[in-house]
């Protein structure tokens, strides 16, 4: 997991450098990186399909917002949307794997 988060850190800073990727708007790609680390490691796990999702949702929304300045306003609305989406898939995950609830 080290090695591929320090590959994409060394990475981002290489793109930064070259002026290709702006490092504050690229960081969630740390996320995905950390994601794509947790499934290679244990594929059943939900973490790194959340914390890879993340990353991705995080990398679109920077990426949208330096390009049209105005879609902007809608950013406040990103933290509360995947906490709605984690919050289903744990619920999913728990009444779909089988488990009685306890009363």
């Amino acid at each position: 997991m080290g090695g591929i988060v320090l590959l994409t850190l060394g990475s981002l800073f290489i793109l930064d450098r070259l002026f290709i990727l702006d490092i504050h708007t690229s960081w969630p790609l740390l996320l995905v990186a950390i994601g794509l680390g947790l499934f290679l490691m244990n594929r059943r796990t939900l973490a790194g399909w959340i914390i890879g999702g993340t990353g991705v949702i995080l990398f679109v929304v920077y990426f949208v917002i330096a390009f049209f300045p105005g879609v902007e306003a809608w950013s406040d609305l990103v933290w509360p949307i995947i906490l709605i989406i984690i919050g289903v898939l744990l619920l999913h995950r728990y009444y779909h794997s089988g488990l009685e609830p306890k009363p």
